[in-house]
């Protein structure tokens, strides 16, 4: 029981981690931008979404929908700042990002009222799935209910988020975007205006974590400050174990691998604990895992010259 419970933990939470890990994507990979706001963009996609479904007085406010696209767009106004210190105040990419996380922590405590903000009562954007589920096919186990439920309903975000992304990374604005990743010289050699192309991408980048925020909200109906913390350091390990295992030959497959790398991630650390590890130290399992990973090259290096030094 524990392994299907740790399994389904991993799907549950693994496709809105997974939203997290798609944001760092475009930002460390696509952009080659290693950018820090991510920590405070998802906790500020979760504050706003939170804060809307609590205006239960102003309808329009609190629809799902809608406190998902205010959301959303929290997000990119944070990365769309960050892309502006840096293109235009030549302030460094990592600096700009902390400067944004840093203005970040004080905006969300004024947005959540405080330190965490509870929304029990009202109806979230899974909502609609679970009532089909009970209603529509009569389903009575209520433990398979909430899991189809939100295991649905992420995935249906994250099938639309990655048709976006795929289907923009293939247009001329996406293809620039891509361009001044790899090379900016070279972009700009080729007429591309790079800054425009960071702004861009960064805002892209950090609305797609502000969804992840969103979604952990409308999921299990609180928001708290410590939401983001170490969120960087799950979307890298998510993205790299992703490239390990599926591999990155085409940009659909590199995509997937990004969604693969972060439910096997949550199942590593759903493992972790059941092999009692304990969740206080989960930041430092991270940390030790993520590491290993992106040191595994080197290592691997040293072994196999260590073996050709012996058996020479």
């Amino acid at each position: 029981m524990d392994i299907v419970y740790i399994l389904k933990n991993a799907i549950e939470t693994g496709f809105i981690w997974s939203l997290l890990a798609l944001g760092v994507f475009i930002s460390y990979r696509v952009l080659d931008f290693a950018d820090l706001t991510v920590e405070g963009s998802l906790t500020f996609g979760g504050a706003i979404s939170a804060a809307l479904l609590l205006q239960t007085n102003i309808p329009f406010l609190s629809n799902p929908i809608v406190t998902i696209i205010f959301s959303i767009a929290g997000g990119m106004l944070a990365g769309l700042i960050t892309g502006i210190l840096h293109t235009k105040f030549q302030i460094p990419g990592i600096l700009a990002g902390i400067i944004s996380m840093t203005g970040l922590y004080s905006i969300n405590l004024l947005v959540m009222g405080g330190a965490s903000l509870y929304i029990s009562n009202t109806t979230t954007v899974y909502q609609p799935i679970e009532n089909l589920l009970v209603n529509t096919f009569n389903m009575e186990n209520m433990q398979w209910v909430k899991f189809l439920t939100k295991s649905l309903t992420s995935l249906g975000m994250v099938v639309f988020a990655c048709s976006t992304i795929y289907w923009f990374f293939g247009t001329e604005i996406g293809m620039s975007i891509r361009a001044t990743g790899c090379n900016q010289h070279m972009a700009r050699a080729q007429g591309i205006n790079t800054h425009k192309m960071i702004i861009i991408g960064l805002a892209i980048s950090n609305g797609l974590v502000a969804l992840a925020g969103a979604l952990y909200v409308h999921c299990y109906k609180s928001s708290n400050m410590d939401l983001g913390r170490g969120s960087i350091v799950v979307g890298l390990a998510s993205i790299i174990i992703g490239e390990v295992l599926i591999g990155k030959v085409t940009f659909k497959r590199w995509l997937f691998a990004v969604i693969i790398g972060s439910i096997l991630f949550q199942a590593i650390i759903g493992i972790a604990i059941l092999l009692g590890f304990s969740a206080n130290n989960l930041k430092l399992l991270q940390a030790i895992l993520i590491t290993f990973i992106l040191a595994f090259p080197i290592i691997k290096k040293w072994i196999v010259k260590k073996r050709g030094g012996r058996y020479a």
